[in-house]
């Protein structure tokens, strides 16, 4: 076989089975998009506790100069 055909061979597999894997992947997200939402995903996010402060990230504040 010449190098030119195997070459060619070769884009056309990596083609082909680039496409397989696009289908499956679609498949799969409608297949989970069809999927009943459970009640885990319906509640809300918890609160943090208003003494909550960051320790390494300060607020930035628009017009307040920070602390040194």
């Amino acid at each position: 076989m010449e190098l030119l055909s195997l070459l060619a061979t070769v884009i056309l597999v990596a083609t082909i089975g680039t496409l397989l894997v696009a289908v499956a992947a679609y498949m799969a997200f409608r297949l989970r998009d069809r999927r009943k939402p459970s009640n885990k995903l319906k509640a809300p996010a918890p609160r943090q506790p208003v003494h909550y402060q960051p320790i390494f990230i300060t607020r930035y504040k628009p017009g307040v100069m920070p602390k040194p």
